[in-house]
């Protein structure tokens, strides 16, 4: 079994811990004016999405109902605790009244959470979500069920250039219809009407432009282009970029969502594992916070309305109160990672391990490879003595995709 590529993960643990951060200092006052830059790692999760699914699922040996079950599985369990978290802790007791969000509106909203689709503009979808990060799961819904699939069965652009322009030109539409038409109230829990129609539309056009930047990504990373030899090879200068990019959205001097062009690039520079930046995202405390992602990025805005409703604004906190909100929310994560996650993943084992005596042998070796929005995968069983995650953690050389190409899905 080949060696994970940890700085991924890793990776994903950055984003998820940059959306928290982002989240908790824009409910506090002084702060109220700063730039949106936690939408930027969401979009990193979006790439991240396209590239992995499309490392992970190969074409010859894809199933779609096998695919679809592995994907509600893994991300169904905790999204839906945290549906319900939010409904009972918060939104049913403080915020529905007659006259902002009715008993009525809010049991339709409730409904197209349950069913992850009220990100969805083309079937009613309002947009609002009462754990306010739960709207990309709702927008990357839409690209499992239907992206995805279509993406896989594609053929790629044959050369370097041309999958560069094409990462290039959906970043570009990524973020051009965020700049002029995302309005941040359609996910409050308020009977609003945007300006504009499109903004409705804002995270379903940016789900699918990530994937299909990811998509695209994962094609030169498969090839070893001069696309990814250029990444790997100055991947300190992207970095640097990086750096750049949002020191000057802090200073006013660039949008806020720019980052959004350097990310296909970032993950590229992330598969070469002999870099100091892939070695440090790789270091055990990032790899873990990555492991966790999922849970962080869901369970911590909960925590946080709910110190907000204990204690009032944030301004008026002392330190100690920052500092149990910080242990509280890393609490959370672990606990649902091990509690909800990890108690999903071994139910999904215990469902697809062979019956006695079927001659299959399960081998505990787990090849995992890293997944979109940090929600793990279950292995999958193999004749061959290894498991195939379905929904990755880590990220595998091809080679090692290779080794057990044809054990992908059962």
């Amino acid at each position: 079994m080949r060696k994970e590529l940890r700085a991924l993960t890793g990776l994903r643990g950055m984003a998820a811990v940059a959306v928290a951060y982002a989240h908790f200092n824009l409910v506090y006052t002084a702060n109220a004016d700063a730039p949106f830059m936690w939408h930027d790692a969401v979009d990193l999760f979006f790439v991240l999405s396209g590239f992995t699914l499309s490392y992970v699922y190969d074409r010859e040996t894809f199933r779609f109902s096998d695919y679809l079950t592995a994907r509600i599985a893994r991300i169904y369990p905790l999204y839906l605790v945290c549906l319900i978290a939010a409904g009972a802790l918060y939104v049913w007791p403080l915020v529905v009244n007659p006259s902002t969000y009715p008993a009525g509106r809010a049991a339709s909203d409730f409904a197209m959470q349950l069913a992850m689709l009220n990100s969805w503009p083309l079937i009613g979808g309002t947009g609002v979500h009462w754990d306010a990060p739960a709207w990309s799961l709702s927008a990357e819904w839409f690209c499992y069920v239907a992206l995805f699939p279509l993406l896989l069965f594609r053929n790629v652009p044959p050369t370097a250039a041309t999958r560069l322009l094409g990462i290039v030109l959906a970043s570009a539409a990524c973020y051009s219809l965020f700049i002029h038409e995302f309005d941040p109230t359609l996910t409050n829990t308020v009977i609003y009407t945007p300006k504009s129609a499109w903004s409705y539309w804002v995270p379903l056009v940016r789900s699918t432009c990530g994937f299909v930047a990811g998509w695209l990504t994962f094609a030169s990373f498969q090839r070893r282009d001069g696309l990814h030899a250029a990444c790997t090879r100055h991947s300190g200068a992207i970095w640097c970029g990086v750096v750049l990019v949002v020191v000057l959205a802090y200073c006013g001097l660039i949008n806020p969502q720019a980052p959004v062009f350097l990310w296909p690039f970032v993950v590229l520079a992330a598969t070469d594992d002999t870099s100091f930046t892939s070695r440090l995202l790789g270091s055990k405390p990032l790899h873990f916070l990555g492991v966790i992602s999922y849970s962080i990025y869901m369970t911590h805005f909960i925590v946080l309305t709910m110190f907000r409703v204990r204690f009032g604004p944030l301004d008026t906190w002392s330190l100690a109160t920052f500092g149990l909100l910080a242990g509280t929310a890393a609490v959370a994560s672990i606990g649902s990672y091990y509690a909800i996650e990890v108690s999903a993943r071994d139910a999904i084992r215990g469902l697809r391990a062979p019956a006695p005596g079927a001659g299959e042998h399960v081998s505990d070796c787990t090849i995992s490879v890293a997944n979109p929005a940090g929600q793990p995968y279950e292995p999958v069983p193999t004749t061959s003595g290894l498991s195939k995650s379905t929904d990755p953690d880590v990220i595998l050389p091809p080679l090692a995709r290779r080794g057990v190409k044809s054990a992908l899905e059962r």
